[in-house]
């Protein structure tokens, strides 16, 4: 089987349709999104690493190893915030929508899928005035901000993963709706047609 992932009609807000966007565009969201992927790689391994030496000086050595709760908190939360923005580019969102089970209508699919991200963007939006005024709020405590106990570590580091990772979820959010508006329901429905027909039979052996 071929690296590319299979996308069902649930995911075809974005990726296939990248091809419409300005080169330009299309070369620096692909840009962000691995850099993105890659920092989300090389962080990861870190947390099972620490719990492996947190129980290696624990029951081996019989000591602790220092403040390790305080430097793993902010890579959690920009690793936990970054992978939501990718997983927004990737439409890889967990929903219980059943709409493309009863209707091939494909105006009314497009529809539904247009109000959700623009429902989805709404929701974002909010959040990122939120997190913004979050970390406002930090930067105006300077020099006096709350830091951790041993490391002090500012809070406003990992916050300020929270805010970064909910500006790349509207930015791809309004994204796909400007994509969905630019393809219009015919181009949709092909790609949804494409995307069943490249989805392997359930009985289907995958081999790799």
């Amino acid at each position: 089987m071929s690296g590319i992932p299979l996308l069902t009609g649930s995911e075809l807000s974005m990726v296939l349709f990248e091809d419409t966007l300005p080169p330009g565009l299309s070369r620096l969201v692909r840009l962000m999104v691995w850099i993105k992927s890659v920092l989300v790689s090389v962080a990861l391994p870190i947390l099972p690493i620490t719990f492996f030496f947190v129980v290696l000086f624990r029951y081996v050595l019989e000591r602790d190893l220092f403040a390790y709760e305080e430097w793993l908190m902010p890579i959690c939360f920009w690793i936990f915030f970054l992978g939501s923005a990718l997983g927004t580019y990737y439409d890889k969102q967990i929903n219980a929508d059943l709409l493309d089970t009863v209707t091939e209508n494909s105006t009314l699919l497009w529809l539904r899928k247009l109000v959700i991200q623009i429902i989805e963007l709404s929701i974002t939006l909010v959040l990122v005035y939120w997190a913004w005024l979050m970390i406002a709020d930090e930067i105006a405590a300077y020099p006096g901000w709350k830091t951790t106990i041993a490391l002090k570590i500012p809070f406003i580091v990992p916050r300020f993963g929270i805010f970064v990772g909910f500006v790349f979820m509207a930015f791809y959010s309004a994204l796909s709706i400007f994509l969905m508006l630019r393809v219009g329901p015919d181009r949709y429905a092909e790609a949804m047609e494409n995307a069943r027909r490249a989805e392997p039979d359930e009985e289907e052996v995958v081999t790799w």
